[in-house]
């Protein structure tokens, strides 16, 4: 018997300390009665002897059905956890005090039920709104956009610059919802990362222009197992960061043999101390301190989008060098 089952034997004996001392009690009373009235001892001594027998005949099946309800029980503690439809598929009571616990258990399961359907129904809801903003919001931006650049000054640019901020800002909003909903915004198959990258690059062309920073980037010929909306948005991000903390120099991405997409930069780099959290939801660390409008959102869902595409999201930096953030893009030959 390993130690597991000895200590659920030790249990079970202790649950049935009060038919012990029943069992105990009564053969003391028994023999105290019959040296009493002179018998012989014999007589007490062999109806014990059965009873113990059969005692441990019935201790030991009591102990088998105990083992089976508990085996029972911890399928069900591994497969979900508690409020998830257990009710269903509990044991049989073998007692009133049982039955009382399901009775209860049940009370407590139909109103998780009822709780959840009604935070999933608001959920729903709040998607439903964040999604309906952001389609209206882009008709203004749009208008504005098309107002600006009928004229081209100073002002026209730096009020174009500011736009699409706002208009990233917007596109964050809805993909902070959409990353919420698990993986049926995904469309997950073969990509060329060349047509991914430079959709991406021209994206922010007109901002790496506006601060004069350099981007380098050669081409590739990798293929990666991704989908193509959330990749762009994940590298949209990161050079998002990198044109915000580059003040001058270059921004340089490149895709090696290991489908490792890089992007580096020549900014003002990360504080050590910062490195561990800069994933984590709202952290901005000291440069979010120096730049007032860092919200500590871009590299979360960036960490969030990465983790559900199957791909691992690393970073590197020193102060005062640059950043260097990689996305690993390698696979395993799977089948469908």
């Amino acid at each position: 018997m390993d130690g597991e089952r000895m200590k659920r034997f030790f249990r079970y004996l202790y649950d049935c300390r009060y038919m012990w001392l029943w069992a105990l009690f009564s053969g003391v009373v028994f023999a105290v009665s019959f040296a009493l009235y002179g018998l012989k001892m014999e007589a007490v001594w062999y109806p014990i002897l059965l009873s113990a027998v059969f005692g441990a005949v019935m201790l030991i099946l009591g102990f088998i059905r105990h083992g089976k309800k508990h085996q029972q029980m911890e399928r069900i503690r591994l497969s979900g956890g508690p409020f998830m439809g257990v009710t269903d598929v509990l044991p049989q009571a073998g007692s009133l005090t049982e039955e009382d616990y399901q009775e209860l258990f049940g009370r407590m399961e139909a109103s998780y039920r009822a709780e959840k359907g009604e935070w999933e129904a608001a959920r729903r809801d709040m998607n439903d709104y964040y999604a309906v903003w952001v389609h209206q919001i882009k008709a203004p931006i749009a208008v504005m956009k098309v107002l600006l650049q009928q004229e081209d000054t100073q002002l026209n640019r730096e009020l174009s610059a500011e736009l699409f901020r706002v208009e990233q800002y917007a596109e964050m909003a809805l993909s902070y919802v959409r990353l919420g909903e698990g993986a049926s915004d995904l469309v997950i198959q073969e990509y060329a990362l060349d047509d991914i990258i430079r959709k991406s690059v021209r994206k922010y062309a007109g901002q790496f222009i506006r601060r004069k920073i350099r981007l380098v980037y050669e081409g590739t010929d990798q293929r990666a197992l991704t989908d193509e909306k959330w990749l762009g948005f994940i590298i949209e991000q990161l050079l998002s960061n990198a044109v915000k903390y580059t003040s001058e120099g270059s921004v340089t991405i490149s895709v090696d043999e290991r489908k490792r997409l890089s992007v580096t930069d020549t900014g003002i780099g990360i504080s050590a101390e910062d490195m561990p959290r800069i994933f984590e939801k709202g952290y901005t660390g000291y440069n979010g301190r120096l730049d007032k409008k860092s919200t500590g959102i871009g590299l979360y869902l960036c960490r969030m989008a990465a983790d559900k595409l199957g791909h691992r999201l690393t970073a590197q930096s020193e102060p005062g060098k640059g950043s260097r953030f990689v996305v690993d893009l390698e696979s395993y030959p799977f089948q469908a």
